[in-house]
């Protein structure tokens, strides 16, 4: 009798024992800094610290990557507000739903969702738009943030680098301007856009799309303001624009080239993921859920014509 309480005490010790090992496993954090297939998994969505930003891994054979960092609200206490009298910090409403009514309709088009990385955190407290030493941050969580936001981009490139070859980012944004428009950047100066087409043909090693330029049979003033320009093709679905054929030249009216992120992850420096950023009016395209919507399918048929065009990727169903 007294041997089999100490076997049985031993068994429940064991049993114990196995649980906690089980236990401690299950809470170890998980490495999101390097690509790994077995964590960003087609339709995952893979949150950084606190769930402050994160990335909906989509199909492995989408060449189109989203981004949205300027539409947060949270507002963490580790994370002081950027006052320093460079730092801007209005907020670019409704941009992140905006961006997920493109993917929704860009799905419903071509049967696949595009990456998609979105940052929470208000950019009073943290910029991920800016190199970070522009930012301003007054804390190392905001900057741990602002890292983890960056390794997203880097590693939906990777994703489709490594699965299509070559790809499009599209940095999604909100001005306030007086024109409702769709403003579209590739790290093209305003002065530069307002030359003639001579000038600007010259200028394709300066831009996010220097891959796309570097391959087409398109002359590059054409590729920023022709028929097939990404500015021409929202246009046609009725979302005016500038660059584009309709609208050529921003001339003296406020216009957003492109910020850190089209520059950083475009193919200004080589590689095969081009990039562009869409600072979008809020009348008439953003400012209600209708709109956003109807915005999001046209914005769907523009990247479908480009990357049929530019790309020869036939992605419609």
């Amino acid at each position: 009798m007294k041997i089999f309480k100490l076997i049985l005490v031993w068994l429940v010790l064991i049993n114990s024992s196995c649980k906690k090992k089980e236990t401690i496993e299950e809470t170890t954090p998980i490495d999101i800094t390097g690509y790994n297939e077995g964590i960003y998994k087609p339709g995952a969505t893979v949150y950084g610290k606190n769930n402050y930003v994160k990335m909906i891994v989509g199909d492995y054979n989408c060449p189109v990557i989203l981004s949205s960092p300027h539409d947060g609200t949270l507002e963490p206490s580790s994370m002081p507000v950027r006052d320093h009298a460079d730092a801007v910090t209005v907020r670019d409403l409704y941009v992140s739903d905006l961006t997920m009514k493109i993917s929704d309709a860009f799905f419903e088009k071509t049967g696949m969702r595009p990456h998609i990385i979105i940052n929470d955190i208000s950019r009073a407290r943290m910029e991920p738009n800016r190199a970070l030493e522009e930012t301003y941050h007054k804390s190392e969580d905001a900057n741990a943030s602002w890292k983890e936001y960056q390794n997203f981009i880097k590693i939906a490139r990777q994703i489709v680098t490594d699965h299509k070859g070559k790809g499009l980012y599209i940095d999604m944004h909100g001005h306030g301007h007086t024109k409702a428009r769709v403003e579209v950047g590739y790290i093209v100066s305003k002065s530069n856009l307002n030359t003639e087409d001579a000038v600007l043909d010259r200028l394709a090693t300066t831009s996010s799309i220097y891959a796309i330029a570097r391959n087409s049979i398109y002359s590059f003033s054409n590729l920023i303001r022709g028929d097939y320009a990404f500015g021409t093709l929202l246009a046609n679905e009725g979302c005016p624009a500038v660059p584009s054929k309709q609208d050529p030249k921003p001339n003296t009216d406020d216009y957003f080239n492109g910020g850190y992120c089209t520059y950083t992850y475009g193919s200004i420096n080589g590689g095969t993921i081009s990039s562009i950023q869409l600072e979008t009016n809020g009348s008439g395209l953003r400012n209600n859920a209708a709109q956003r919507t109807a915005s999001g399918g046209k914005f769907a048929n523009a990247i479908i014509s480009y990357m049929k065009t530019h790309y020869g990727f036939n992605l419609a169903k």
